[in-house]
């Protein structure tokens, strides 16, 4: 190895030799690439990095190949919360856990040891927590942690002020491995394609000029086409979009940072990051579910006198019409109008339209033709 790199690189390194994983040598790698500075003596050196990079690359993808593609049995509850935990390593996972102060120190240590998630009740519903680090990715538990992946309703990523960058990338690089990405709803990419015309961007990103765009999509090979941007679109969001990951709600939360978290150099709106020390001197279930962009909807059919005791998960912002479609088509098709409570079942009833947004807590009444 080169004798002149810089310590990090050095360090990193020794993690690359270290791993346990085909998976974990693949991040490793490509953090340890990141650190080696470009220059005539570290040439050969870059060059076998990106080899053994590619290397494990066609390794990786062979093995999965050779997976069942069928999903893992995984049971989540109607009234069910899922949130995936990521970081670094289990250390740091525990110590999370720990700290939330809702969970015995046996259970945590089988969640970490059997990706088994761990449950919290929550006023009427349940709050799961599945604790995942790159190290946990082995062949044997590729289906069940994307499975797992695929279901969460909350991406919740824990960062240390040291290194935080690389951190959140090779946590990003992961879920992306699995068909996943992290992104709020206000950081959205759409992509139209065009016969001819060239690439047309529409509305502006505080992260990407226009420039930066039609370049990216040029070096993707698309030459025409509309891409419509939010105000937080990133490189990232706009490369995952675009190749179909599924978008997942997330909160970063950082440890040991002092003063303004890094909101912007992060690429991430300010919501979606939390200092560890805020979020447990606050309600941190309540700010868990919040952060996972789902409500609360009880049904009250019109031949009952009482409404459902029992919550319908749905996203923010869903609609009354969307309601209706969720439970059945027929029911969304012949959708005349709704009778809503806000604020308790003994508050007088809205007649509301199709398009009318509901709250957490709403109670409804679908009426049909």
């Amino acid at each position: 190895m080169v004798t002149n790199l810089p310590p990090q690189a050095e360090a990193q390194y020794k993690k690359v030799v270290a791993s346990k994983s085909k998976e974990e040598k693949l991040e490793n790698l490509r953090v340890f690439l990141s650190m080696i500075p470009e220059h005539k003596g570290t040439e050969k050196l870059r060059a076998q990095v990106k080899r053994q990079i590619s290397r494990l690359q066609d390794e990786i993808a062979a093995e999965r190949k050779r997976r069942s593609t069928r999903p893992v049995a995984f049971e989540k509850g109607e009234t069910t919360v899922l949130t995936t935990i990521l970081a670094k390593d289990k250390r740091l996972l525990q110590e999370f856990l720990t700290s939330v102060k809702s969970f015995d120190e046996t259970l945590i240590l089988e969640s970490l040891s059997r990706l088994k998630p761990l449950s919290v009740g929550f006023e009427d519903i349940v709050l799961s927590f599945a604790p995942l680090s790159p190290s946990m990715v082995e062949s044997q538990k590729y289906s069940l942690i994307q499975t797992i992946l695929l279901k969460s309703d909350l991406i919740l990523i824990l960062l240390s002020v040291e290194n935080l960058f690389e951190s959140f990338n090779l946590v990003k690089e992961m879920l992306r491995r699995f068909g996943v990405y992290v992104a709020s709803k206000k950081s959205t990419a759409v992509f139209k394609s065009l016969g001819t015309g060239g690439i047309t961007v529409l509305n502006r990103s505080r992260f990407l000029s226009e420039e930066e765009v039609k370049s990216f999509m040029r070096e993707k090979g698309v030459e025409s086409g509309i891409i419509h941007l939010s105000e937080f679109t990133s490189l990232y969001t706009l490369e995952c979009s675009i190749k179909g990951l599924q978008r997942k709600n997330f909160l970063i939360v950082v440890k040991n940072h002092e003063g303004g978290l890094p909101a912007d150099q992060l690429g991430v709106t300010e919501e979606s990051i939390v200092g560890l020390e805020r979020l447990l001197k606050n309600d941190f279930l309540k700010t868990v579910f919040k952060a996972s962009g789902l409500i609360r909807v009880y049904l009250k059919p019109p031949s009952t006198v009482l409404p459902s005791s029992r919550p319908l998960l749905v996203d923010e912002e869903t609609t009354v019409q969307e309601l209706a479609s969720k439970i059945h088509r027929d029911l969304s098709e012949n959708l005349k109008y709704a009778r809503l409570w806000r604020g308790g079942f003994t508050s007088r009833p809205l007649r509301v339209g199709p398009s009318f947004k509901l709250l957490d807590r709403d109670v409804v009444e679908l009426r049909t033709r």
